[in-house]
This record gives C-alpha cells, sequence and structure tokens, in this order.
C-alpha cells in the first residue's frame, strides 16, 4: 500500500463517520420537534378545555378528568401515541394549570 491508498481510506473513514453523525443528529433533531410539537399542542388544547370546562359548574376533579381526557383525545386524533406517563404529565399539568387558575380568581 502506498500513500495514495492511505489518504483514500482515511477519506473512506470521514465519510463513514460524516454519515453516521448525520443519521444520529437527524434522529435526535426530529425527536425534539415531535415533543415541541406535543408540547405546543397540548398547551393549546389544555388552555381551550379548560376556558371551557370554567364555565361549567364541575368540582375540580371533574374538570380535571374531563379536561385530561379531551387533551388525550385530541392528541390521538392528531396522531400521537402517547405513554402512560405522557398521559399522567398531562394530567398533572391540567391539575396545575386549574388550581392556578382557580387561585387566580380567588384574588
Amino acid at each position: 500500500m502506498d500513500l495514495h491508498d492511505y489518504v483514500e481510506l482515511i477519506a473512506l473513514l470521514f465519510w463513514v463517520i460524516c454519515a453516521v453523525s448525520g443519521y444520529v443528529l437527524g434522529r435526535v433533531h426530529f425527536k425534539n420537534k415531535r415533543l415541541e410539537k406535543l408540547r405546543l399542542i397540548t398547551s393549546n388544547l389544555m388552555k381551550s378545555y379548560i376556558r371551557i370546562y370554567d364555565q361549567e359548574n364541575l368540582s375540580d376533579e371533574k374538570k380535571i378528568n374531563r379536561v385530561g381526557n379531551a387533551v388525550v383525545d385530541g392528541l390521538k386524533s392528531k396522531g400521537f401515541k402517547l405513554n402512560e406517563q405522557e398521559v399522567e404529565d398531562i394530567f398533572a399539568a391540567v391539575a396545575k394549570q386549574i388550581n392556578s387558575t382557580d387561585e387566580a380568581q380567588d384574588k
């Protein structure tokens, strides 16, 4: 093997490293993009449903259940697949939002 062969091997190695890096970074980018889209849609759905259910005379637990279920159903209809942890996080965020809304109305 002469010097030219070593240069070609190094170029091939750099090409493989770039291809693998591009694949990995692309996966990370699209995963973060999906999570950001999920966060935005969840936030918008949650605020909309909380405004709707605030007009009804319901207990906080019923509001939380109805808003949480509506948000989960809305996300599933938009094509998101949610695991149990994400559903629990949505219900916790709804409860936090409803409690903060109630505290603001009490003042």
